[in-house]
């Protein structure tokens, strides 16, 4: 595929729509940086709120005025594929010679559906932790080698409050969908599974997980957490306040402390999330996947494959992290002058893209979310244990696949 970077004869440029959720950074800014190159496409951002977004994208997509270009957050792709919204692109994605660099674990889950390639791996967030690397140092910790295990991170948080730092730790899994992101790995780091191989059973309910959950409830008996049940605001406040000294968060986390407390940026640290003794560290593997729907033909089907093709490219890629602050999906980005000065921070970014997981891929996910996410706030609130919330949870996710 030629980008089409140069003059096109003087006919009118292909005109094709993108559309996106708008939030905490402006994926727009796609559109701008490859309109600026390209000559013969040209890209209509269309940026819509997380909350009127799909509403508005269905509604579309039963009149037959879909978009050309569809970013989804990757838990919608499962949905979006069984509606008939998106084209599969099998071939085009056998065809890139980079596909081999894509980190594997968003090479099926992230793209596919059922076997078929149904998009492209566009941006990434994923779940780490942020440290004070000033802080650790003050309470005797090595900010080179950040704590890995359960028990670690205790004892760093016990450090940490006996240096005079009364919170140690900013986290919060009151909004749904961060008991996915936050939660979640803690419980893979230990063999767990959300759901079982083939999506018939929630193995919530298992030890893993009850482990995962007593390491939050052990975090917040101590008094080493802030609120976690809290919905007012999300880690990074206290974090960039310096009133804590870690924060669970995600890659944007990145330009959040750098845009608001340069100094902390140039002494803080990240790492993959702690595990349990004898378990793997692991990290949740979110953001946007990118597809073409199936309702754009001819020039404009073959305008957002371009499209596509390009945000996966060295200068799409440097937009992805350099402008918005989220991560790569090939290995190959991670190996530009800006990754490689700030190793410290993008080091665990690279190890957790090799070692994370995708959610789990069933149309009906965003369902299963708030079960687990009212069990753990139970046990936090002290209202249940974690065994029978777990079970509790798991038994209302059966009732979801089964229905």
């Amino acid at each position: 595929m030629d980008g089409g970077d140069g003059s096109d004869g003087g006919s009118s440029p292909v005109e094709i729509t993108y559309r996106d959720r708008s939030g905490g950074s402006d994926p727009s800014i796609y559109a701008d940086v490859y309109n600026e190159s390209h000559d013969s496409i040209q890209i209509n951002p269309s940026m819509k709120p997380v909350e009127e977004k799909y509403r508005a994208l269905i509604a579309q997509i039963s009149a037959g005025n879909a978009p050309e270009v569809l970013g989804l957050d990757v838990v919608y792709l499962p949905r979006f594929a069984q509606l008939g919204a998106l084209d599969t692109i099998n071939d085009f994605f056998d065809s890139r010679e980079y596909t081999d660099e894509i980190f594997q674990p968003l090479q099926e889950d992230f793209i596919r559906w059922n076997g078929d390639v149904y998009a492209m791996p566009f941006w990434i967030d994923l779940s780490a932790y942020y440290y004070n690397k000033n802080h650790y140092e003050e309470a005797g910790l090595d900010p080179e080698n950040p704590p890995e295990t359960f028990q670690e991170f205790l004892d760093a948080c016990e450090a940490l409050q006996q240096a005079g730092y009364d919170t140690p730790l900013s986290n919060t899994l009151g909004f749904v969908g961060l008991e996915t992101f936050f939660f979640m790995p803690h419980v893979w780091a230990g063999g767990g599974e959300f759901l079982n191989e083939d999506q018939t059973e929630c193995l919530i309910d298992e030890q893993p997980a009850v482990d995962a959950l007593n390491f939050f409830l052990e975090l917040q008996e101590n008094g080493y957490v802030t609120d976690q049940t809290s919905t007012e605001a999300f880690t990074y406040p206290p974090f960039v306040a310096e009133e804590t000294s870690m924060a669970y968060g995600g890659g944007t986390g990145v330009g959040a402390v750098k845009s608001q407390n340069e100094e902390l940026f140039e002494n803080m640290g990240t790492a993959m999330f702690p595990k349990p003794e004898g378990g793997s560290q692991s990290s949740f593997l979110g953001g946007n996947s990118i597809s073409v729907s199936t309702q754009a033909s001819g020039e404009q089907r073959e305008a957002a494959l371009e499209f596509i093709d390009w945000v996966n490219s060295e200068e799409g890629m440097r937009v992805t992290v350099e402008d918005l602050g989220y991560l790569p999906a090939r290995q190959s980005g991670f190996d530009t002058e800006y990754v490689q000065n700030r190793q410290d921070i993008f080091g665990a970014f690279r190890r957790a893209m090799e070692q994370g997981h995708a959610p789990p891929m069933h149309p009906r996910f965003l369902e299963m979310q708030g079960p687990l996410n009212n069990a753990i706030e139970r046990v936090l609130l002290g209202n249940q244990d974690p065994q029978p919330a777990l079970t509790q949870a798991a038994e209302s996710i059966n009732g979801v696949l089964q229905s």
